[in-house]
């Protein structure tokens, strides 16, 4: 799925993670493309592991199961990568559909330099690559107690729901998502039966539950039903259009069924929501 994000504001949040934390977090789509990190760089080990093909696709493979585990959970995970780092990977949702990732690593949890050198060198060795340069790699993997990771896990976590809901990240809607609420605006005062959409976009009923699901996070008759509710708020509180043809300009043609399910989507009587409105 394509994202759509504010590159300035996400990147100033990026930055603030890593200054609190020291470590180096990362934006992934949903299908596992990197699009956005800070730092920019990967450590000088990561580097050189991700420099070599075969070490490379087990950098990839890895990434790719922790985000794996992470849809199938719907929540974060910390574990350890194939070369013994630490990672935390926690999904972003958007209408209750992972759209991409925010993933930290790069990071030890071993308690002394030695440990940290020793599992550097193990998995050289078990790649097939020289463990020469063990000072310089180690010197760039943060080290960090469990108790530390855990609680950055947790703030990551956190980010996932602020980028949503300050909409910092979202999901690129489709053109046919633009096309049909243009055509369901333009006509709520008409049948909009499920055949109805799909015989005027020529689509499946299950390609268009589908989208609908993705995209906005609901059915099609769920759909309908919050723009019409929507639109006769509209009607309500910037026209005096009676109540019976309010109504009926939203489609519904039993004026007593309007009234009880303004009520219930409302809280109050459509009358008492035009008197406050206006």
């Amino acid at each position: 799925m394509n994202l759509e994000f504010d590159r300035i504001e996400l990147e100033k949040l990026m930055r603030d993670f890593y200054i609190l934390t020291g470590i180096r977090i990362v934006l992934f789509d949903s299908d596992y493309r990197e699009l956005l990190a800070y730092p920019p760089s990967d450590c000088t080990f990561c580097k050189y592991m991700k420099a070599h093909p075969q070490t490379r696709k087990l950098c990839r493979f890895s990434d790719e199961q922790s985000f794996e585990a992470c849809k199938a959970k719907n929540s974060l995970i910390i574990y350890h990568c194939h070369a013994g780092l630490v990672e935390a990977s926690a999904p972003l949702l958007y209408n209750h559909t992972v759209i991409g990732y925010l993933m930290f690593g790069q990071i030890s949890d071993d308690s002394t330099e030695a440990q940290l050198a020793e599992a550097v060198s193990s998995a050289l060795c078990g790649a097939g690559m020289p463990p020469t340069q063990i000072d310089e790699y180690i010197a760039g993997i943060p080290q960090k107690s469990s108790d530390q990771i855990a609680a950055a896990a947790k703030i990551m976590e956190a980010c996932t729901f602020y980028v949503i809901f300050k909409n910092t990240i979202s999901l690129r809607r489709n053109n046919f998502i633009r096309n049909m609420s243009a055509f369901l605006t333009a006509h709520l005062n008409e049948d909009l039966s499920v055949e109805r959409i799909t015989h005027e976009f020529g689509i499946s009923k299950s390609k268009l539950y589908q989208v609908c699901n993705t995209y906005l996070g609901c059915g099609i008759a769920e759909y309908v039903h919050s723009l019409r509710i929507e639109h006769a708020k509209r009607l309500l509180s910037e026209t005096t259009v009676p109540i019976t043809e309010v109504a009926g300009e939203c489609g519904f043609s039993d004026y007593n069924y309007f009234c009880r399910v303004f009520k219930k989507e409302t809280g109050i009587p459509a009358k008492k929501y035009r008197n406050l409105s206006q």
